[in-house]
């Protein structure tokens, strides 16, 4: 089991990283829930920044993202989110390939090592 839980934590930090990478402080929205460029100066100051709870701005932040998406629990206003204010390229291809990647290849691993142990 520790031999999955290594593989685990560094498949969520290589995630986390790349998260960081292309997503950090890049999720802003007014309070009416429409997107804002984060580096955006306005005219009017009563524009303010409303950033959601899973983001990827910290590294704290990246790793709990990227576990609820492995989780399968709550990912889709993630995804939604970003692919609102980002665009729609980057951000389905980094969701799918964490959510392939990582609902497969590690439930495939942690259910070989489970059978593993039966033997």
């Amino acid at each position: 089991m520790s031999s999955f839980a290594v593989i685990l934590f560094l498949f969520i930090f290589i995630f986390a990283i790349m998260g960081m990478e292309f997503f950090a402080q890049r999720l802003r929205f007014d309070y009416d829930s429409n997107p804002i460029e984060s580096f955006k100066e306005y005219p009017n100051t009563s524009i303010r920044a409303s950033v959601p709870a899973s983001n990827f701005d910290t590294f704290l932040n990246s790793m709990v993202t990227v576990f609820i998406v492995l989780a399968n629990d709550g990912w889709t206003p993630i995804y939604w989110d970003y692919y609102r204010a980002i665009g729609k390229v980057g951000t389905t291809a980094y969701f799918h390939v964490l959510v392939m990647f990582g609902q497969w290849i590690l439930v495939n691993l942690f259910l070989a090592i489970l059978l593993k142990e039966f033997d």
